[in-house]
């Protein structure tokens, strides 16, 4: 078959979205390809093709395992023989994946990143025929990235096993010029080759409003649009405090974030897409692999730590091509708390041994053990033991993760699962032996037609109807069945998972490399200095800004800006920065008067010096002094 009737058969559409074609055939050409595409461009279709096109087997890594099992979902609804293993999954559902994998039962297998040092998987992978690699997330390799995440170097390990000739796919939204050099060297690439679809968004409009009353500007703006629309905030709380308001004001809203559970989450969210609410306010666990393209405007109501991560929730609106907004609401105060947050995100030494220690203690792990093991933990717990908030706890969890101590799976709700261990002659032999536990596994093997040597995923709530029992006494029916291991069940959890990468160590001689926390420091403030400077700008445009930050040069001003919008207002010319920078030369070295002002500038300058003056002075880059003559602030 050809892309196109893959891409026909599988997902229904007749051509592939711009660019999209040519990442295809790069890569069915066995190249080496870095696609960059902006949020919303159909990154998955880009390996998922080509995958079903090789007759081997397609490995994915990527770092988000709600977004892999909603992928792994939604392939298996189209035939398509997908799997995951990630962090917490039980020893024997791993082996049965790994098995099926070799033996040509799985088409494409996700992995999150930490699984590929794991023994089990790398014993195995020599008996897979691989023949394309997929990186999701790609910027996680690069240092120089915004999500910078160990686990990712690993992936040139994983290339150099299965042989250098086996393509590699990276896909990104966001990457700077130095980024993409970086992944393309850290994922050994044969050959540079970058394919990219602009990052220019022409249908949607950047907006900072600077305002002493968010609320109250926020209200007025969301009532004077139409459409639905995100609301992206820094805390939990918050997100429930501006629904609140929203329907207060009888504007249909809704909260999310990651504490909820998964039911809450998954009915929040089909509610906002099917548009029975207009506007979700959440954090920003909110919005990746969602695709609702007629998002009409997304609001930022705490400035976000960097350009890249504000591109690509701001990218969440207008995805159907139409005139959209993505506006910034900003008090004073805010830029001081953005400081402070990325100050606090490096912890001292002390703080983060405590923390570890505390984290060690609960689970009740002995030094030297713990390897390649997933605990579900208590970070509320944790964080009342050593009366640290819950943003210093992640942000040491952090740290522990980038020193390759842990991986953390945050807020994941896995569903229950159950497999029979035994096969079914004994397991007729243990119903015959045990008459109390018959009816429940006789609607184990009607439900779940699998579930004998496999985990399926089952619901409590339908075994209890089922069997006119309460949830309570099938839970303890589960466990004493799981006690005596005919079956092993795993209950569901919404509980974050951590899982150790290395041994635990004695807290007191856990090490971090100074140097790389220093640099890794140094980038993170200089990536806050880009998104300030973003916020404050007053000359140019905003589109211009973001696409010049991730190495798009000399592209047209979008003319839909609050900057452009300013700039026409005040019938500005070609020539108005030449002017303005004119302007400011002469007040540096004095103060002067306007009249005094007008004979300095030159003929060509004259006819717009009043316009350029007033700008200055409405942008306050230039004040007038107790003498009124014009000076630079």
């Amino acid at each position: 078959m050809m892309p196109k009737q893959i891409l026909k058969k599988y997902w229904g559409f007749d051509q592939f979205r711009p660019v999209q074609q040519d990442i295809v055939e790069s890569v069915l050409n066995n190249q080496d390809t870095l696609a960059l595409l902006p949020t919303g461009g159909g990154k998955s279709i880009c390996f998922q093709v080509p995958a079903l096109l090789k007759e081997g087997l397609t490995l994915v890594i990527s770092p988000l395992i709600a977004l892999m099992k909603d992928q792994v979902e939604g392939l298996k609804k189209k035939g398509i023989r997908a799997e995951a293993i990630f962090s917490g999954m039980h020893h024997t559902q791993i082996d049965r994946i790994l098995d099926n994998a070799i033996y040509g039962n799985v088409k494409i297998l996700y992995l999150s990143p930490e699984r590929i040092k794991s023994r089990m998987f790398s014993d195995r992978l020599e008996r897979m025929n691989v023949d394309l690699i997929a990186v999701d997330e790609a910027h996680c390799i690069s240092q120089w990235g915004y999500d910078f995440r160990p686990s990712y170097l690993e992936i040139a390990s994983l290339r150099e096993k299965v042989g250098l000739e086996v393509p590699v796919i990276a896909l990104t939204a966001t990457a700077t010029e130095p980024v993409v050099d970086d992944i393309q060297e850290k994922l050994l690439f044969r050959a540079n080759n970058v394919i990219r679809k602009s990052f220019n968004r022409k249908n949607l409009a950047y907006r900072i409003v600077n305002t002493e009353n968010k609320q109250k500007e926020l209200i007025e703006f969301i009532s004077n649009r139409t459409g639905s629309g995100i609301i992206y905030v820094r805390s939990r709380i918050k997100t429930k405090q501006i629904s609140d308001l929203l329907n207060k004001n009888k504007i249909s809203a809704d909260y999310y974030h990651a504490g909820l559970s998964h039911q809450e989450r998954n009915e929040k969210q089909n509610a906002w897409i099917n548009n029975k609410v207009r506007i979700i306010c959440a954090t920003n666990a909110f919005g990746m692999g969602i695709d609702k393209p007629d998002v009409r405007f997304v609001i930022h109501l705490d400035l976000a730590d960097t350009i890249e991560s504000y591109f690509q929730e701001a990218g969440r609106a207008g995805r159907d091509e139409q005139y959209a907004e993505a506006v910034s609401f900003i008090f004073t105060n805010d830029i001081l708390a953005l400081k402070n947050r990325i100050e606090n995100s490096f912890p001292e030494m002390e703080v983060i041994r405590e923390i570890y220690q505390a984290l060690c203690n609960q689970l009740q792990l002995a030094v030297g053990s713990g390897k390649e093991e997933t605990f579900p933990v208590d970070l509320n717990r944790i964080s009342s033991q050593v009366s640290k908030n819950l943003a210093v706890l992640f942000n040491v969890l952090k740290l522990l993760e980038l020193g390759q101590h842990i991986v953390l799976s945050e807020g994941v709700r896995s569903p229950s699962e159950v497999q029979v261990n035994v096969q079914h002659k004994q397991l007729m032999k243990y119903i015959a032996n045990n008459p109390s536990q018959r009816d429940l596994l006789h609607v184990l093997l009607r439900s779940y037609r699998e579930i004998i040597g496999n985990f399926a995923k089952v619901n409590e709530e339908f075994i209890a109807d089922a069997l006119n029992l309460s949830l309570s006494e099938v839970f303890a029916k589960l466990n004493y069945l799981n006690q005596t291991e005919v079956i092993t069940y795993k209950p569901r959890s919404s509980k974050p998972q951590i899982t150790f990468i290395k041994p635990r160590e004695d807290a007191k001689n856990l090490r971090f490399d100074k140097e790389h926390l220093s640099d890794r420091k140094e980038r993170a403030f200089s990536k806050m200095n880009s998104m300030i400077q973003f916020a404050q700008a007053n000359f140019g445009c905003r589109s211009q800004i973001l696409l010049a930050y991730f190495g798009e040069l000399n592209t047209p001003a979008c003319q839909l800006c609050d900057l452009c919008l300013s700039n026409a207002k005040i019938k500005l010319s070609e020539n108005f920065d030449e002017t303005r920078i004119q302007v400011k030369k002469i007040l540096e070295i004095e103060s002067i008067a306007l009249e005094d002002l007008q004979k300095k500038v030159s003929e060509n300058d004259k006819g717009r010096l009043i316009d350029v003056v007033q700008w200055l002075l409405d942008n306050k880059e230039i004040s007038l002094d107790k003498l009124d003559r014009l000076c630079v602030n």
